[in-house]
């Protein structure tokens, strides 16, 4: 349990892009704590942990209020809903001053329990916060000043935030291409290649998991700040999807994949083994062996996708930065690589997998 002592991390209200759906168990009706449930269309551990939430908010209502918070694009939310039905408030973050980078979320499932005022009380998974905590902290707060909806969260949409976010240094065109080139210089980063590229990019998953439907994977120059690149990726995806007119539709499928089951995550190379400190070139693909600087679990299984040919996906959700050096080219010595230096085992499964399909509006 990550409990945290009671002092404010920040003062409502909270900016939020849009409210997707309202919370269908109950209304906000001044409750004394607030659960912010962090959660994402890819990760899959999150519908169980939110389920366990909509229990919660419904044998506690006069207590606690809970909403569901996901940074992903608004068509990807509301799709994902439609298959999926989440009972809590779910918001939409808003990338400028979002609420993921406010209460430092690395991972999720992710939950922060707050009081109204904005007192963290704690922060980690979801699974640990029981009705036992939530009485005991309701217990020390019999009175407190009434806030109503708007004393908590902001809705940019409402307001400033009309349409889609806009980049004055974001420039995208049609162009041919042969190769894909990326990277960042004096500030600005440089996309030249595939459309389907591009998405997977800024997806950060696999070319398997991306559908042109009567779309040409046409060649795009694109370029953008690189400081709004790393705040969101899916603000300049939504960037990408209003200049080009093309419009994704997200659903789960069944996939036989390459699964990457860390088995030992101790044995996993910190991010100081290797410091070429170059983000324009974070991996090099030798003859047969891979090294690089700073990737994340997920971002190996798309890169081996891509030089192996077939569909290797990781499931889980770690997102911290790792150095990697092994052998790909023959599969058994691959698997012993991965399985003795980095505790991954390698695994044929027929999994769930998120499927993007992109059309023109």
């Amino acid at each position: 349990m990550a409990a945290v002592s009671l002092s404010a991390v920040s003062q409502p209200p909270y900016m939020i892009d849009k409210v997707i759906s309202d919370n269908k168990i109950v209304n906000f009706n001044n409750q004394k704590l607030l659960i912010i449930d962090f959660w994402a269309t890819w990760c899959t551990p999150c519908a169980p942990a939110t389920e366990q939430l909509e229990i919660l908010q419904k044998s506690m209502p006069d207590d606690v209020f809970i909403v569901s918070v996901s940074d992903e694009n608004e068509d990807i939310i509301s799709s994902y809903l439609q298959r999926n039905p989440i009972r809590l408030a779910v918001m939409k973050d808003y990338v400028e001053n979002s609420l993921i980078k406010l209460f430092d979320v690395k991972s999720r499932p992710y939950a922060v329990l707050l009081t109204l005022d904005g007192k963290a009380l704690y922060k980690g998974h979801p699974a640990n916060i029981t009705p036992q905590m939530i009485t005991n902290y309701a217990s020390k707060l019999k009175s407190q000043p009434k806030k109503n909806w708007n004393d908590l969260f902001y809705e940019i949409s409402k307001t400033i935030h009309q349409s889609v976010p806009q980049d004055k240094e974001f420039h995208i065109s049609k162009q041919s291409w042969e190769e894909k080139e990326m990277y960042t210089d004096q500030g600005v980063f440089h996309y030249y290649g595939p459309l389907s590229g591009l998405i997977k990019y800024l997806l950060n998953c696999s070319s398997y998991q991306i559908i042109l439907q009567d779309i040409n994977d046409y060649g795009i120059s694109m370029s953008c700040d690189e400081l709004e690149l790393e705040n969101s990726k899916t603000k300049i995806l939504q960037l990408v999807e209003k200049q080009l007119s093309i419009g994704v539709k997200n659903e789960s499928k069944q996939m036989e994949v390459t699964l990457f089951d860390v088995v030992n995550p101790k044995m996993l190379w910190d991010d100081k083994q290797i410091n070429w400190n170059n983000p324009n070139s974070p991996y090099i693909v030798g003859t047969d062996r891979i090294e690089a600087d700073n990737m994340t679990i997920r971002d190996i299984a798309n890169l081996l996708s891509e030089v192996k040919g077939n569909f290797f996906y990781y499931k889980g959700n770690d997102n911290r930065l790792y150095d990697w050096n092994f052998h790909y080219l023959y599969d058994n010595l691959m698997n012993e690589d991965l399985e003795g230096s980095f505790g991954i085992q390698l695994k044929k499964e027929k999994v769930s997998v998120p499927v993007y399909y992109y059309s023109e509006r």
